[in-house]
């Protein structure tokens, strides 16, 4: 997923909004969508012109003049049919689409509340070692790598502060093993 940054235009500009987007999924459904829509626009357009044909065939070589109803009647009930499968078949893909995008957005979310809740705890442990999917998920291990190595620095950092304290060393010498310690937590 590709942080893309909203338009700052209707926002105050003290909050931050970021819109995530996932080419690899959303380039997938939006082809399956329009190649769906070309045949769909296919399709109609053929049963259209094959109704129409045969109303015009029993319009035209009548010998004898039934009564039928009026023509305009048969038309917009031929229209309206096609239209009526059109429109269930786009709603059927509408929510087969949004079924799949939450289903990958679920997973995504599964994963990234799991790194998250191993953040809270501050077990900075190892993270599996399954190559992440995504790129939200590729920013929050980079992320917990990179406060891995801050957060073994500041134990080094007190541990270091420690032995300095305990060993008796000069104020000057604490003075500066504090200065690296709140430069490592700032």
């Amino acid at each position: 997923m590709i942080p893309v940054a909203a338009s700052t235009s209707s926002r105050p500009a003290y909050r931050r909004q970021m819109n995530y987007v996932d080419k690899s999924i959303q380039r997938s459904l939006l082809i399956a969508l329009v190649v769906l829509e070309v045949v769909l626009v296919c399709v109609s357009t053929w049963v259209t012109y094959w109704h129409l044909n045969n109303l015009l065939e029993e319009s035209l070589y009548r010998v004898h003049l039934v009564q039928t109803g009026p023509i305009l009647t048969r038309l917009v009930t031929e229209g309206f049919a096609v239209l009526g499968v059109f429109a269930l078949v786009n709603l059927t893909a509408l929510m087969l689409a949004q079924r799949i995008w939450s289903r990958h957005e679920n997973l995504v979310l599964k994963d990234f509340t799991k790194l998250i809740a191993k953040t809270r705890k501050l077990d900075f442990s190892s993270d599996p070692a399954s190559h992440p999917q995504t790129e939200v998920l590729a920013l929050a291990m980079a992320w917990r790598t990179q406060e891995r190595t801050r957060f073994t620095a500041i134990r080094n950092q007190v541990a270091k502060l420690e032995a300095s304290v305990s060993a008796g060393k000069s104020p000057q010498t604490l003075l500066l093993a504090v200065e690296d310690l709140n430069r490592l937590l700032s």
